[in-house]
């Protein structure tokens, strides 16, 4: 029913029916709602979880930090995409012959022992490239055209292989775009079991380190190429769980500093948390894409 509440002023002598604050009093104030209120009671949106917020990023030197992920690889041996968010400075010449430095890899550069690369090249080349060596080990290699990665500004990589030999299977996207494709020369992916995840450096921190910022890692075993706007999300990191990565690592978001080396939590299924290597806690920045 409708209720009308006429409070009037609260001042001396006034004429409103509203009682007196003390023992024994009967205030008639009304009813303010005739049923139980009902609609959004959760402060944080559906489902109450928290929002998704991206305040960190991780800063590496070039020099002796990377992360390890576990002590084998992901075990990766069809499809996989890969994802990251990379900040190069101008000033990073590469690090020396033969000017590469790894973004995130299962890769020791050792003939049946490399599995695939998300990678920069510098001085003399200055792309990025996306690698996947296949299960006859035959490499296909996609590098970057028409940009340059080191302005010192965030870029968005996405590589993708569909684990077939079918046109165009494998894809790469720089900033949300198609920057390149190829048809893949074999099959599916070498997953040699001892060559593990590292990111920052190659595999076990064997050299090629990686001088810049990286944030909002992520591995999957499917082919994500369909996904690649939402992954991008017009240039702002946004929640993954909806497209079950395998891992996915924040870098910085949710992961903890133990004293001597951070965790970075993987939040996707594969429960494959990193470990630093040589950084500070000072390395989680806050300069975010």
């Amino acid at each position: 029913m409708a209720n009308t509440i006429d409070w009037g002023q609260g001042a001396v002598n006034n004429t409103n029916n509203w009682g007196k604050g003390k023992t024994n009093a009967t205030n008639n104030w009304g009813a303010i709602y005739d049923s139980t209120a009902a609609g959004e009671t959760n402060i944080t949106g559906s489902g109450g979880g928290t929002p998704f917020t991206n305040t960190y990023s991780m800063s590496l030197d070039g020099v002796d930090e990377y992360f390890n992920v576990g002590t084998s690889s992901l075990g990766i041996t069809g499809a996989i995409t890969v994802s990251a968010w990379v900040k190069i400075p101008t000033t990073n010449t590469g690090g020396g012959s033969p000017y590469i430095q790894m973004i995130i890899c299962e890769d020791n550069t050792s003939g049946g022992q490399r599995n695939w690369a998300l990678s920069w090249r510098g001085t003399g080349y200055n792309y990025f490239s996306f690698q996947v060596w296949h299960t006859n080990l035959t490499t296909t290699s996609i590098n970057s055209t028409g940009i340059t990665p080191n302005d010192n500004q965030w870029h968005h990589l996405l590589g993708t292989f569909d684990g077939t030999t079918g046109t165009n299977g494998m894809k790469f996207y720089i900033d949300g775009v198609l920057n390149g494709q190829k048809t893949a020369t074999s099959t599916g992916v070498n997953s040699y079991a001892s060559t593990e995840t590292t990111i920052g450096a190659l595999t076990g921190g064997g050299g090629r380190r990686l001088e810049g910022t990286i944030d909002e890692v992520a591995i999957w075993n499917t082919d994500q190429n369909t996904n690649a706007s939402t992954i991008y999300n017009s240039g702002t990191p946004t929640d993954l769980s909806s497209l079950s990565p395998l891992s996915w690592w924040r870098m910085g978001d949710g992961d903890t500093w133990g004293g001597s080396s951070w965790t970075l939590t993987d939040n996707g299924s594969g429960g494959n948390d990193a470990t630093s290597v040589n950084m500070e806690e000072a390395d989680r920045v806050t300069d975010v894409p």
